[in-house]
């Protein structure tokens, strides 16, 4: 999915405002109640690493995703991080975790309800008794909006990217197409990627945590805007 931007991927969001740093500290926060120092957590679709970079301090932390090129650059990263390449639906770990996070609604990946419980159920599996899951979810089917267009504009040195986007809708799937111009040094580039996530209700993420044995609650921040859901084992 991001075999191409994921180079880029890190500057398109700093420039969208995503306030890493920001984010790590409010899950610290929320964590410290769930785990102490040190707790083994497991960040599941982590991208290029940031988060993990800024919860290494205080937790024994451990990523996968699915995207290999995604690794490639959290690895660069995180050197001494353990970190996988592997699918959220069907992944394996060694050993169970006080914290589970999949965040930057991630989520939303999943190819139907039924995966989503499945889903949600695998990574309940690897939560130790007490422990927590966070997930971030995509837009629910009443709050997605075709009626918009998406820019994001790099303005760096060296580096300046423009990428549209449109977004479409298909039943309960939301449709993000891209289009990326790409300006460097070396010359200049286009491309494309499509990218097709669920569009789940409060309802169905209730359900497939209650159904893996989950107590879920959903916290509202300024920084997570869809929320999230904290399940607790």
């Amino acid at each position: 999915m991001f075999t191409k931007s994921a180079a880029f991927y890190d500057a398109i969001y700093a420039a969208r405002g995503k306030d890493y740093v920001a984010e790590a500290a409010w899950l610290r926060a929320a964590y410290r109640n769930a785990a102490p120092r040190s707790s083994r957590l497991l960040d599941v679709a982590c991208g290029t690493g940031r988060h993990l970079l800024q919860l290494r301090g205080e937790f024994a932390v451990e990523g996968l995703d699915a995207e290999p090129a995604m690794i490639a650059i959290a690895r660069e990263r995180l050197p001494d991080v353990p970190l996988h390449v592997a699918r959220m639906q069907d992944f394996t770990v060694e050993g169970r975790f006080a914290i589970v996070q999949c965040l930057f609604s991630s989520i939303g990946y999943v190819a139907d309800e039924n995966e989503l419980q499945a889903t949600i159920a695998r990574f309940a599996g690897v939560v130790e008794r007490g422990g927590v899951l966070v997930v971030e979810p995509w837009f629910s089917p009443s709050d997605w909006r075709e009626d918009r267009v998406d820019a994001v504009f790099v303005d760096q040195p060296d580096l300046k990217i423009a990428r549209l986007g449109r977004p479409e809708r298909y039943g309960t799937t939301s449709v993000l197409r891209y289009e990326f111009l790409v300006a460097e040094p070396s010359g200049i580039s286009a491309f494309s990627e499509t990218h097709a996530l669920q569009l789940f209700t409060e309802a169905q993420y209730r359900t497939a945590f209650e159904a893996a044995g989950l107590e879920v609650r959903n916290e509202r921040s300024d920084l997570f805007a869809r929320g999230l859901f904290i399940g607790r084992k």
